[in-house]
């Protein structure tokens, strides 16, 4: 049976290597993908608090945390679970984040749209 779903290849498992994040552009979309332990979580890279790239923020478990301001986002769900934690998130609050379905076939991973 084919895939019903479009699929982008990103990159080969093995490139992530010793990191646990890489970033992809797809079309207009700007995405982070972790690896966290042997599993994979796609986001949108830029935070939406103030667009922090959390490709370069904290990773604890399944969340990362925004290098600016703080926020805190679940990696599976998209979850906003803190908000910034600074003036700046008391005058624009952070808000759930995209997260996109990732795929693995023969060693490549894909991103489904």
């Amino acid at each position: 049976m084919e895939d019903l779903m479009p699929q982008i290849k990103l990159c080969a498992v093995s490139e992530f290597g010793e990191e646990n994040v890489k970033t992809f552009r797809v079309g207009k979309k700007d995405i982070a993908v972790f690896k966290v332990e042997d599993t994979f979580y796609a986001i949108d890279r830029k935070c939406t608090h103030l667009k922090g790239n959390l490709a370069k923020g904290k990773l604890v478990d399944k969340t990362i945390q925004c290098p600016l301001h703080g926020a805190i986002f679940n990696l599976k769900t998209g979850e906003l679970l803190k908000q910034p934690g600074t003036l700046a998130g008391w005058f624009k609050k952070a808000k759930n984040t995209t997260i996109y379905r990732l795929l693995i076939k023969d060693d490549f991973l894909f991103l489904e749209e």
